[in-house]
């Protein structure tokens, strides 16, 4: 925790200096193209918009805002001659001495050596022997800028404000400064959620793939590996999967063995059971041994076909259309019933190829169609109906039996699970046969549920993935 702790003060450290530096050079930027115009360059910036809009005759615009503001310009040539000036400049150029607003000792006071501008606070006070500003707090400038007639013109300025607040503010700075704050942050924001939800996702993915009995998934390399809490999570997690799948290997190896191990007894429970019915005749007893002992076989075929399945890491699929597949199923599922009423309706249209394998898919259709066949009223109906859902081929198989309860839907699949309902106590349903339905569907990419219908009724749905077709 205390690393996980430090590593997020550090991310969130380095983000602000990142975020802090990226600012200063967008301002340096922004203040070489003059969209923002920093403290030193204002009074330059502010002289060369006078001229320019004295020059195209729009200086009344001009000074009417920055008399707003408090700041007051005025214009001179090389001869000291006034070209324009605000009211409130007015009296002070005609009554002051020039002495007191141009540099000493220069034949031509206005005109200056390169970029070389005088930055002045007003002259100064004899009784005070500082400087004097016309207000309290003012400042007093003269920058000198070229016309565009070549001309070298003088720009007087006296304001009542500093250097940052020399001109009107546009009125985009204040929500773009506000918006460039929310950036940041949310930049900073981004990097931290990135640096944490990152590997929470990839840990609840894991966990979703171990919920959907993919007991291989493991949480990934660069999450397990962190020297932090989230990647002590993530070793447990591994290490809980892990004994999960060497679980549920060694119950599916349990079960392997002990059908091996029971073929051969049973085998020679049948010889006997024969040899005793050729010396003493038929009987109801030896009829049971061998009811018995064919439904034991059965079972043990089961086991060993869902071991198989499980040990299998996919199938050979083919494109398959699965209509006629279906069309076979009914017909032989309507012969099997032929003497009930129970009858079977297919709705499907129209069906995309899919790409299956068909002696394990006909198998697992099969037992469905059976099973909804077997526990459906008489007389009754069973509904096929089929759909196709983005790249996924949607079968749904409907019976009118009497259903399953709601928290017994979702081990209706698992092997052995027998819920406790009339619909196994009239077979004494053993469920191996909805788990290898199961294990096969997963190996053609689908998935399989039920639900029990509100018309009554349990509902089987299925899906099997389209096959793409190359573009």
């Amino acid at each position: 925790m205390t690393r996980l702790f430090f590593k997020i003060a550090g991310l969130l450290l380095v983000t602000n200096l990142l975020v802090i530096l990226t600012g200063y050079l967008l301002v340096k930027w922004l203040e070489s193209e003059r969209i923002i115009i920093s403290p030193q360059a204002a009074p330059q910036v502010l002289a060369e918009k006078v001229v320019k809009a004295w020059e195209d005759n729009s200086i009344d615009k001009l000074t009417r805002s920055l008399g707003e503001h408090g700041t007051l310009v005025a214009i001179l040539n090389e001869d000291r001659k006034v070209l324009f000036t605000m009211p409130q400049l007015r009296r002070m150029l005609e009554n002051r001495s020039q002495r007191r607003f141009f540099p000493r000792n220069t034949e031509r006071p206005f005109r200056r050596q390169g970029n070389d501008n005088s930055l002045r606070r007003g002259p100064r006070d004899p009784r005070r022997g500082g400087p004097r500003g016309p207000r309290r707090g003012g400042l007093q400038f003269t920058q000198t800028v070229s016309s565009a007639e070549g001309d070298l013109l003088s720009v007087v300025i006296r304001s009542r404000r500093n250097l940052r607040n020399l001109m009107p503010e546009p009125a985009w700075r204040a929500p773009a400064m506000l918006a460039a704050i929310v950036l940041g942050m949310l930049l900073a924001s981004m990097a931290i959620s990135y640096f944490v939800v990152k590997p929470i996702r990839s840990l609840r993915k894991t966990t979703q793939s171990l919920g959907q009995h993919d007991l291989s998934a493991r949480v990934e390399t660069s999450v397990a590996d962190r020297k932090d809490a989230i990647g002590e999570l993530g070793r447990d997690f591994n290490r809980m999967a892990l004994r999960l799948d060497d679980s549920h290997k060694s119950q599916y190896q349990l079960l392997r063995d002990i059908s091996h191990e029971l073929r051969s007894p049973l085998a020679r429970i049948q010889v006997a059971s024969l040899l005793a019915e050729q010396k003493t005749g038929e009987s109801s007893e030896l009829k049971r041994i061998d009811q018995e002992t064919v439904r034991l076989d059965g079972l043990i075929e089961s086991i060993l076909r869902l071991t198989r399945l499980n040990d299998m890491p996919n199938l050979n699929l083919e494109s398959l259309d699965i209509a006629p597949l279906i069309e076979q199923i009914v017909r032989d599922a309507h012969y099997e019933y032929q003497n009930t009423q129970k009858k079977i309706e297919v709705n499907i249209g129209s069906l995309p190829q899919i790409n299956a394998d068909l002696e394990n898919l006909s198998s697992a259709l099969e037992n469905i169609l059976r099973n909804a066949m077997y526990y459906t009223d008489d007389p009754s109906i069973v509904t096929i109906t089929a759909q196709c859902k983005g790249a996924m081929l949607e079968l749904c198989i409907k019976d009118q039996g009497p259903g399953v309860p709601n928290e017994d839907l979702t081990r209706l699949f698992e092997p052995f699970f027998r819920s406790d309902t009339s619909r196994n106590e009239k077979t004494g349903s053993n469920g191996v046969g909805l788990a290898i339905t199961r294990r096969i569907i997963e190996l053609h990419q689908g998935k399989v549920w039920a639900t029990n219908s509100p018309e009554g009724g349990l509902a089987v749905t299925m899906q099997l993935p389209i096959k793409q077709h190359p573009h």
